[in-house]
């Protein structure tokens, strides 16, 4: 009778594999038998390898290669990649093998020119002893704060079975002798080692100094250390964001990264930020950074309409600052030629994060907080305005009670309180704003696959109403698998945001300059005041005006690699980004003052219908192979990405009720706008790099792209860079002589890339509806005239690097020098007005420089087991310049630049206090007796002159406290260029309060003064104008220096989240932009504007909970 025996298919595998194992060595036993080969004998080949973390699969490799010697082996009987650091130096091939190979279970036997690696046969005595003595061992690894270190390595000493840790920092090791001693290790981190034991409490580890040469850099299509990259990469990490209370990864980079310059436009929630890296290139187009997520194109363009508070909305929002891993920002050519035009104006890429094998681990944050304008301004009380416009009106105007404007002038002739004082700062922006932020991530694994899966719900309030928020739910989802072999590689990816807002359609800020005694804004029933007609502005209206905005935004990834041979992988990589945002705004009848009448025709609703995707599909081949001390490495690869622009508009209005306005078809009359443009993308790349003995270096990337922007014969270019490091620290004469300096490397780049940030089809003649009719048809006319030959700009970059470290890299140091130079530049050219156009899109041999120096500081104060005190620091001094633009003083463009000076200038008239009349006037400059454009021969650079930030952090025991400082030195538009003229009214713009320092005006008595004289004449308005938009009075001093963060955070003790049987337990507080010194007279020396909101204090107290 036949018996059938049911396999798993684990072990019907392992008995295919050692089958063939047996198999093959037969083979090769039989061929050394026939073939007699005469080798020599094995304790005359030697070997000499020196490397860290090197698997056991590269020494035979290694040996191979050396001696001639195969090696086979079993991998069910011996794991080949198992990492050892080994030393060898001329040693013999025996005592190699036995060093290699003490501890694993395993015996070697040479055979000819073959090493046959197979199982040991222990003893019985040996078997049973072994399967008594060994236990379960479970701990867990923590950093210097505390924190939980996810992915460290934990091995056994001289033997096979390792592990890494989870979410919790909790690692499992099976069947461990009970004498064994444990290898912990992780990047970045000096490597520990512990005896083994059932449970062991936690093991703490400790930065390494040598922290400069493992920490690995996302450079884009590739990784490199940080010891070994030539280009110029600036990185933050999860641990840098999770400790600034921030809805925009923006504002956490801010005062961390030298040479990436990001300025905050509004404190509103999901408001703008201005993001330039090493300055500005272009004169008219575009400057910005080209974004990547998990190596997905992002499209970083706002989608938001022209109205709404936040018409700038940067889309970096959707993305939750929790799910960030790292972002990279490459800035040099080396680091950035390999993108192409793309990366003309920089590269940042995002990396979200990853799963780590082991069982489940489950997080949760909570912390709730607020926020508010943590600066208001002083201004007039009542008695000072009521002062400023008597004076003003009566004094200096000699204006009278019968004069026919008095009847209008209702803050002092008595229709309005003379004693009323309202701060209307308060009253309007004084408000705290509620915070939420609520995290959940759940992830785990095996040795093949591992996931991370995480939600978040974000809400914050405005300082305007309680009923106004910013609401953001967001999903992600990573997933991983790697073979058995590790030979292939998946990754799945998708991270999913929902925003939704009911923000007002205006900034209540612009009202803030109310008069004092302006009357109150509600009746006593909570009805809109107009005062009997005496108040044409109402700031409460503005809460009746629906404005709401749903954006949502989704980005997908799935990539796989397989490794062909052990020096070769290929590569593929398909991603998509969808954003889309609905708009809806309305301004019904209610918010209009009654006795104007208003009826149907002015109830006004808009319906906005955004969207912009985005695919992007990639092929790459990677190459590696050393040679002796030599390591080549290649990549090349093919893009194609496609992306679309969609954009409607519909506006109604004549509706019959404020009840209806939601439904378009209620609308007695419409009109709409629609646009759409479609982009094309398509690049070759490629890189070649090449490293002698860790010690020189070479990189030279390149790149051909075409571009739908540009006209069939230029749409093509070329692009490459090449560059250069030479680690002096390896030399032996520094080991030897100057033994302080721990590293020091020298490196340097030069390259050209290209800029498509311009319009889509600008080559073409473009054509728009019109409005009319011909013979009943619809009509067009054109709008702009072709030009189908204009060519890319090209931006050519030179770096120069030096980094260094001193006594064991405790002081870190970043010297960088940077000079891009712009040219080709691509701007609007004067047409004669009988082409019917005013101009035409044309490259023109212009110049544009850039340059800098950039300074980055690190040293570790305190190190010891106990307490630790780091400090960081960052500054950046950019110089840009115009250099060149050919005959410019006949262009519209010599309004605006001067050859010689900066893009960002303001030019402006020498304005000064007449003594005499009091009133501002203007230096006739070439004294031809006229003002005009002439006499503007003050070149004022707006912008900032040097900027950057310094950190510090401490830790003790539990407790971890960091602070960042932020400074800048900058000049700005004035406060005084936002404002009216002092002295001035009208009841339909009666924002005429002024600040208190503008008491010190002109006087008949007072004829000194740098401020002129209050008045109502429009002769005043006009000289006001001149001197602060137009004048040496329109720019001010807006440097400061700001507490940008404060984070402290208290770890629980492990013995109490034992108790509480929980993984882990964080207490924290956390504070942004808590202080700012600065001589800006305004709200906020980072907006520069008093009709938007500032930046805000942000307050939150929370908890994370490891489960």
């Amino acid at each position: 009778m036949y018996k059938i025996n049911f396999m798993n298919r684990d072990a019907l595998m392992n008995g295919i594999h050692k089958t063939f194992f047996i198999m093959r060595l037969i083979i090769i036993i039989i061929l050394i038998a026939v073939i007699q080969l005469s080798a020599k004998d094995s304790n005359g080949q030697k070997l000499t390898y020196n490397k860290n973390n090197a698997t056991i699969r590269e020494i035979f490799k290694e040996i191979k290669r050396q001696t001639g010697y195969n090696v086979i082996w079993y991998e069910g009987k011996l794991n080949s990649h198992m990492p050892i650091d080994v030393n060898f130096y001329n040693t013999p091939l025996n005592q190699v093998l036995d060093n290699v190979l003490d501890g694993r279970s395993v015996t070697y036997q040479i055979i000819g020119k073959a090493i046959v690696v197979k199982a040991g046969e222990p003893a019985f005595r040996d078997n049973v002893i072994s399967t008594l003595a060994t236990i379960d061992v479970r701990g867990r690894v923590l950093d210097e704060n505390n924190d939980p270190l996810v992915g460290a390595v934990v091995k056994v000493k001289g033997g096979s079975a390792s592990t890494s840790t989870n979410l919790a920092g909790e690692f499992l090791l099976r069947n461990v002798d009970e004498k064994a001693i444990l290898v912990i290790s992780f990047v970045g981190y000096v490597t520990k080692e512990a005896k083994a034991a059932k449970r062991i409490e936690f093991i703490k580890l400790t930065p390494s100094n040598d922290k400069l040469e493992e920490v690995e850099i996302n450079a884009g299509y590739y990784k490199v250390t940080e010891r070994e990259r030539t280009g110029s990469i600036s990185r933050i990490t999860s641990k840098d964001i999770e400790k600034q209370p921030v809805n925009n990864v923006l504002a956490a980079m801010q005062a961390n990264i030298p040479g990436i310059q990001i300025v905050q436009t509004t404190g509103v929630p999901g408001g703008g930020f201005t993001v330039q890296i090493r300055g500005r290139n272009s004169i008219a187009q575009g400057s910005n950074p080209f974004y990547m997520v998990d190596g997905i194109p992002f499209n970083a363009t706002s989608l938001a309409g022209a109205a709404g508070i936040t018409a700038n909305a940067n889309p970096i929002a959707n993305i939750n600052p929790n799910d960030i891993e790292s972002i990279e920002v490459l800035k040099d050519a080396d680091a950035t030629a390999i993108y192409g035009s793309r990366g003309a104006n920089g590269v940042i890429l995002i990396t979200t994060k990853k799963g780590k094998s082991g069982k489940t681990i489950t997080s949760i944050s909570m912390n709730q907080g607020i926020s508010r304008v943590g600066k208001m301004m002083d201004f007039m009380n009542t008695q000072q305005y009521l002062e400023m416009r008597n004076e003003a009106y009566f004094i200096n105007d000699k204006l009278t009670n019968s004069s026919p404007i008095y009847a209008s002038q209702y803050d002092i002739n008595g229709t309005w309180d003379q004693n009323k004082y309202t701060n209307w700062q308060k009253e309007l922006i004084g408000s705290s704003a509620p915070l939420t932020n609520i995290q959940a991530t759940s992830s785990g694994g095996t040795n093949n696959i591992t996931y991370l899966m995480g939600a978040n719900y974000f809400r914050e309030g405005t300082v305007f109403s309680k009923d106004q928020s910013y609401k953001r739910a967001s999903s992600n989802l990573n997933l991983q698998y790697t073979s058995d072999n590790k030979k292939l590689n998946i990754s799945l990816g998708a991270n999913y945001s929902q925003i939704n807002s009911n923000l007002l359609l205006n900034d209540l800020t612009s009202f803030i300059t109310l008069p004092p005694n302006y009357p109150n804004l509600l009746t006593n029933d909570g009805l809109l005041n107009w005062g009997n007609n005496t108040m044409n502005v109402n700031p409460m209206a503005q809460l009746q005006k629906q404005f709401e905005a749903k954006t949502n935004n989704l980005i997908g990834h799935a990539q796989i690699s397989y490794k062909i041979i052990s020096d070769l992988r290929i590569q593929s990589t398909i991603g998509y980004n969808l954003t889309t945002r609905k708009e809806f705004d309305s301004q019904p009848l209610a918010t209009y003052n009654p006795a104007n009448n208003p009826g149907p025709a002015q109830r006004v609703s808009v319906f906005r219908d955004n969207s912009a995707d985005n695919w992007n599909i990639e092929a790459q081949a990677d190459y590696n192979k050393k040679i002796g001390l030599s390591t080549f490495s290649a990549l090349a690869g093919l893009t194609f990405q496609e992306g679309m622009r969609d954009q409607q508009a519909v506006t109604g209005s004549g509706y019959a009720s404020d009840a209806l306005m939601r439904n378009i078809a209620s609308a007695s009359v419409f009109s709409t706008s629609a646009s759409f443009a479609q982009y094309r993308y398509t690049a070759v790349f490629g890189r070649l790099n090449y490293n002698y003995n860790s010690k020189y270096l070479i990189n030279a990337t390149a790149r051909r792209d075409g571009s739908s922007r540009f006209g069939p014969e230029n749409r093509f270019a070329n692009f490459g860079a090449l560059g250069a490091a030479w680690l002096i620290s390896e030399e032996s004469l520094i080991k030897k002589y100057l033994s302080f300096i721990s590293f020091l490397k020298l490196r340097g780049s030069y390259g050209i890339t290209g800029n498509d940030q311009i319009n889509d089809y600008g080559y073409l003649e473009l054509w728009r509806p019109t409005v009319g009719s011909y013979q009943n048809q619809a009509t067009i006319s054109p709008s702009s005239i072709s030009n189908p030959t204009y060519a890319w700009e090209l931006n050519k970059k030179a770096e120069l690097g030096l980094e260094t470290g001193f006594f064991n890299n405790r002081l870190e140091l970043s010297i960088n020098y940077y000079s891009n130079r712009s040219s080709n530049l691509l701007v609007s050219t004067s047409l004669p007005r009988t082409t019917g156009f005013s101009g035409i899109t044309d490259n023109l041999p212009a110049k544009v420089s850039n340059e800098g120096w950039e300074y980055d500081f690190s040293s570790q104060n305190i190190n010891n087991a106990v307490f630790k005190w780091n400090t960081s620091f960052n500054l950046t001094i950019p110089k840009n310049k115009l250099i060149s633009f050919p005959n410019i003083a006949a262009t519209s463009y010599n309004s605006q630049y001067a050859v010689g000076e900066p893009l960002s200038i303001l030019k402006l008239y020498d304005t000064f206090v007449d003594p005499i009349t009091g009133l501002y006037q203007v230096d006739d400059f070439n004294e031809d007796g006229i003002v005009d454009n002439k006499d503007k021969h003050i070149n004022v650079f707006v912008g900032r002159r040097y900027y950057g930030g310094i950190q510090n952090s401490f830790s003790y025991k539990g407790f971890s406290f960091d602070f960042l400082f932020q400074f800048v030195k900058q000049t700005g538009k004035s406060l005084l260029s936002g404002l009216r003229n002092t002295g001035s009214f009208s009841v339909g713009i009666p924002g005429r309060n002024q600040p208190s320092f503008l008491v010190d005006r002109w006087t008949f008595n007072q004829n000194t003064s740098i401020y002129q004289k209050y008045s109502t004449l429009s002769s005043a308005d006009v000289s006001n104008l001149n001197a602060t938009s137009f004048g040496s009075y329109g720019t001010e001093d807006a440097s400061f220096i700001r507490l940008k963060n404060v984070s402290l955070s208290y770890t629980v003790p492990e013995k109490i989240s034992q108790r509480l049987k929980i993984g882990s337990t964080k207490f924290f507080l956390q504070g942004q932009n808590l202080l700012t010194i600065t001589k800006y007279k305004g709200l906020d020396p980072e907006t520069l504007s008093i009709a938007n909101l500032p930046t805000l204090q942000i307050f939150i107290i929370g908890i994370q909970i490891t489960l």
